[in-house]
């Protein structure tokens, strides 16, 4: 019988620290720190490509006597970040949102799909498109620094 030319000692014990940290709510943390720092280049792309109103408007939904005073660029406020909590993988979404201090609604329900008077407007795909050779080196190289982190703290 030959004799195998390397022999790996203690893989079987880094193999289980490695899967022991699959699971683990540190590493999903982690990686959204991650994701939302990669995430600033596309919100600012998507902040400068939103169309913006050139008066004041009021916005009535149904129920309200009155309505809303809409101011312009309420919509490129709105714009930002958000973790996907129930996904099983780390994720973050850049889109309109509806905060106190901006109502991205009329953004998300109409700009972007558009209607039947209104055209489409995708400005977020514009955006995404604009820096998404950016997003994904950067992403690639600050999880890849993170794993290796990881690996050597184990290896210790």
């Amino acid at each position: 019988m030959t004799k195998p030319l390397i022999e790996i000692s203690g893989f079987k014990e880094l193999e289980k620290k490695i899967k022991s940290l699959a699971n683990d709510k540190v590493k999903n943390r982690e990686v959204v720190k991650i994701l939302n720092q990669v995430a600033n280049p596309t919100v600012k792309a998507a902040k400068n490509l939103a169309p913006v109103s050139r008066k004041h408007h009021v916005q009535k939904r149904k129920g309200q006597r009155f309505g809303t005073v809409i101011s312009p660029g309420t919509g490129r406020r709105s714009i930002g970040k958000k973790t996907m909590r129930r996904s099983r993988n780390p994720m973050v979404i850049v889109s309109p949102r509806s905060t106190r201090r901006a109502d991205g609604w009329y953004l998300r329900r109409f700009v972007i799909r558009g209607t039947k008077k209104i055209k489409s407007n995708p400005f977020i795909d514009k955006a995404y498109e604009q820096t998404k050779g950016g997003v994904t080196k950067d992403a690639e190289q600050k999880v890849s620094k993170y794993i290796q982190k990881q690996i050597n703290g184990l290896s210790k």
